[in-house]
Protein backbone atom coordinates (compact mmCIF):
# COMPACT_ATOMS: atom_id res chain seq x y z
CA UNK A 1 0.00 0.00 0.00
CA UNK A 2 1.34 3.03 -0.96
CA UNK A 3 0.92 6.27 1.30
CA UNK A 4 0.15 9.19 -0.23
CA UNK A 5 2.96 11.83 1.26
CA UNK A 6 0.57 15.22 0.13
CA UNK A 7 -2.56 13.58 2.18
CA UNK A 8 -0.48 13.32 5.22
CA UNK A 9 0.92 16.48 5.08
CA UNK A 10 -2.18 18.37 4.62
CA UNK A 11 -3.47 16.03 7.70
CA UNK A 12 -0.42 17.41 9.64
CA UNK A 13 -0.99 21.25 8.44
CA UNK A 14 -4.52 21.08 9.54
CA UNK A 15 -3.77 19.61 12.71
CA UNK A 16 -1.26 22.17 13.08
CA UNK A 17 -4.41 24.55 12.32
CA UNK A 18 -6.39 23.34 15.88
CA UNK A 19 -3.75 23.30 17.67
CA UNK A 20 -3.01 26.84 17.50
CA UNK A 21 -6.70 27.29 17.85
CA UNK A 22 -5.96 25.32 21.27
CA UNK A 23 -2.53 27.27 21.93
CA UNK A 24 -2.42 30.50 21.53
CA UNK A 25 -5.28 31.33 23.39
CA UNK A 26 -4.00 29.13 26.06
CA UNK A 27 -0.74 30.73 26.61
CA UNK A 28 -2.02 33.89 25.94
CA UNK A 29 -3.87 33.47 29.05
CA UNK A 30 -1.69 31.71 31.61
CA UNK A 31 0.97 34.45 30.15
CA UNK A 32 -1.11 36.81 30.78
CA UNK A 33 -0.09 37.63 34.79
CA UNK A 34 3.31 37.80 33.63
CA UNK A 35 2.68 40.22 30.74
CA UNK A 36 2.88 39.65 26.64
CA UNK A 37 5.85 41.57 26.60
CA UNK A 38 7.46 38.39 28.81
CA UNK A 39 10.15 36.69 27.03
CA UNK A 40 9.10 33.41 27.77
CA UNK A 41 5.77 34.47 26.17
CA UNK A 42 6.99 36.07 23.22
CA UNK A 43 9.28 32.38 22.58
CA UNK A 44 5.93 31.30 21.67
CA UNK A 45 4.71 34.17 19.55
CA UNK A 46 7.59 32.84 17.68
CA UNK A 47 6.60 29.50 17.62
CA UNK A 48 2.56 30.21 16.83
CA UNK A 49 3.55 32.04 13.85
CA UNK A 50 5.97 29.84 12.51
CA UNK A 51 3.20 27.27 12.79
CA UNK A 52 0.68 29.45 11.00
CA UNK A 53 2.45 30.45 8.54
CA UNK A 54 4.29 26.93 7.94
CA UNK A 55 0.25 25.81 7.99
CA UNK A 56 -0.74 27.62 5.40
CA UNK A 57 2.15 27.29 3.29
CA UNK A 58 1.86 23.62 3.32
CA UNK A 59 -1.15 23.91 2.45
CA UNK A 60 -1.19 26.37 -1.01
CA UNK A 61 1.58 24.49 -2.09
CA UNK A 62 -0.59 21.70 -3.15
CA UNK A 63 -0.13 19.28 -5.22
CA UNK A 64 3.30 19.55 -4.22
CA UNK A 65 5.29 18.79 -0.77
CA UNK A 66 6.43 22.20 1.22
CA UNK A 67 6.92 20.64 4.90
CA UNK A 68 10.21 22.94 5.37
CA UNK A 69 8.26 26.04 7.21
CA UNK A 70 5.74 23.40 9.05
CA UNK A 71 9.07 21.17 10.68
CA UNK A 72 11.22 24.41 11.46
CA UNK A 73 7.65 25.71 13.52
CA UNK A 74 7.11 22.29 15.17
CA UNK A 75 10.76 22.31 15.91
CA UNK A 76 10.65 25.76 17.55
CA UNK A 77 7.87 24.65 19.26
CA UNK A 78 9.31 21.19 20.84
CA UNK A 79 12.46 22.64 22.21
CA UNK A 80 10.42 25.35 24.00
CA UNK A 81 8.39 22.78 24.86
CA UNK A 82 10.93 20.44 26.20
CA UNK A 83 12.39 23.73 27.81
CA UNK A 84 9.35 24.36 29.49
CA UNK A 85 8.90 20.86 31.12
CA UNK A 86 11.81 20.17 31.95
CA UNK A 87 12.07 23.80 33.99
CA UNK A 88 8.83 22.90 35.54
CA UNK A 89 10.03 19.50 37.16
CA UNK A 90 13.14 21.43 38.20
CA UNK A 91 10.52 23.07 40.14
CA UNK A 92 8.42 20.18 41.24
CA UNK A 93 11.90 18.95 42.04
CA UNK A 94 13.49 22.23 44.34
CA UNK A 95 10.31 24.05 44.59
CA UNK A 96 7.88 26.15 44.17
CA UNK A 97 4.96 24.41 42.17
CA UNK A 98 3.79 25.26 39.19
CA UNK A 99 1.21 27.73 38.73
CA UNK A 100 -1.32 25.13 37.99
CA UNK A 101 0.46 22.37 39.79
CA UNK A 102 1.06 18.52 39.03
CA UNK A 103 -1.71 19.35 36.08
CA UNK A 104 0.18 22.08 34.77
CA UNK A 105 3.45 19.57 34.52
CA UNK A 106 1.37 16.80 32.68
CA UNK A 107 -0.68 19.09 30.28
CA UNK A 108 3.06 21.00 29.03
CA UNK A 109 4.58 17.26 28.84
CA UNK A 110 2.01 15.67 27.00
CA UNK A 111 2.14 19.13 24.43
CA UNK A 112 5.97 18.44 24.37
CA UNK A 113 5.52 15.06 23.47
CA UNK A 114 2.66 15.65 20.62
CA UNK A 115 5.54 18.54 19.40
CA UNK A 116 8.04 16.12 18.99
CA UNK A 117 5.80 13.15 17.67
CA UNK A 118 4.75 15.93 14.56
CA UNK A 119 8.49 17.64 14.37
CA UNK A 120 9.15 13.64 13.92
CA UNK A 121 6.61 13.98 11.23
CA UNK A 122 7.39 17.03 9.27
CA UNK A 123 11.24 16.05 8.72
CA UNK A 124 10.28 12.45 7.40
CA UNK A 125 8.15 14.51 4.91
CA UNK A 126 11.06 16.97 4.23
CA UNK A 127 13.20 13.79 3.49
CA UNK A 128 10.59 12.72 1.09
CA UNK A 129 10.33 16.05 -0.52
CA UNK A 130 13.79 15.98 -1.09
CA UNK A 131 13.74 12.55 -2.70
CA UNK A 132 10.93 13.19 -5.22
CA UNK A 133 12.99 16.12 -6.03
CA UNK A 134 15.68 14.33 -7.00
CA UNK A 135 14.10 11.43 -8.66
CA UNK A 136 14.55 9.18 -5.99
CA UNK A 137 11.58 6.40 -5.60
CA UNK A 138 11.47 3.52 -2.74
Amino acid sequence: MKINMRRVETRLANFTIWALVIYVPAETYVSMPYGLLNPYYLVDVVAMALLFWGALHSRRARPHLAPGILAAGWAWTSANGWRATVDRTADLRNGPMPDYGTVEIGVVGAATAIAIACLILALFLMLRAANARAGITD
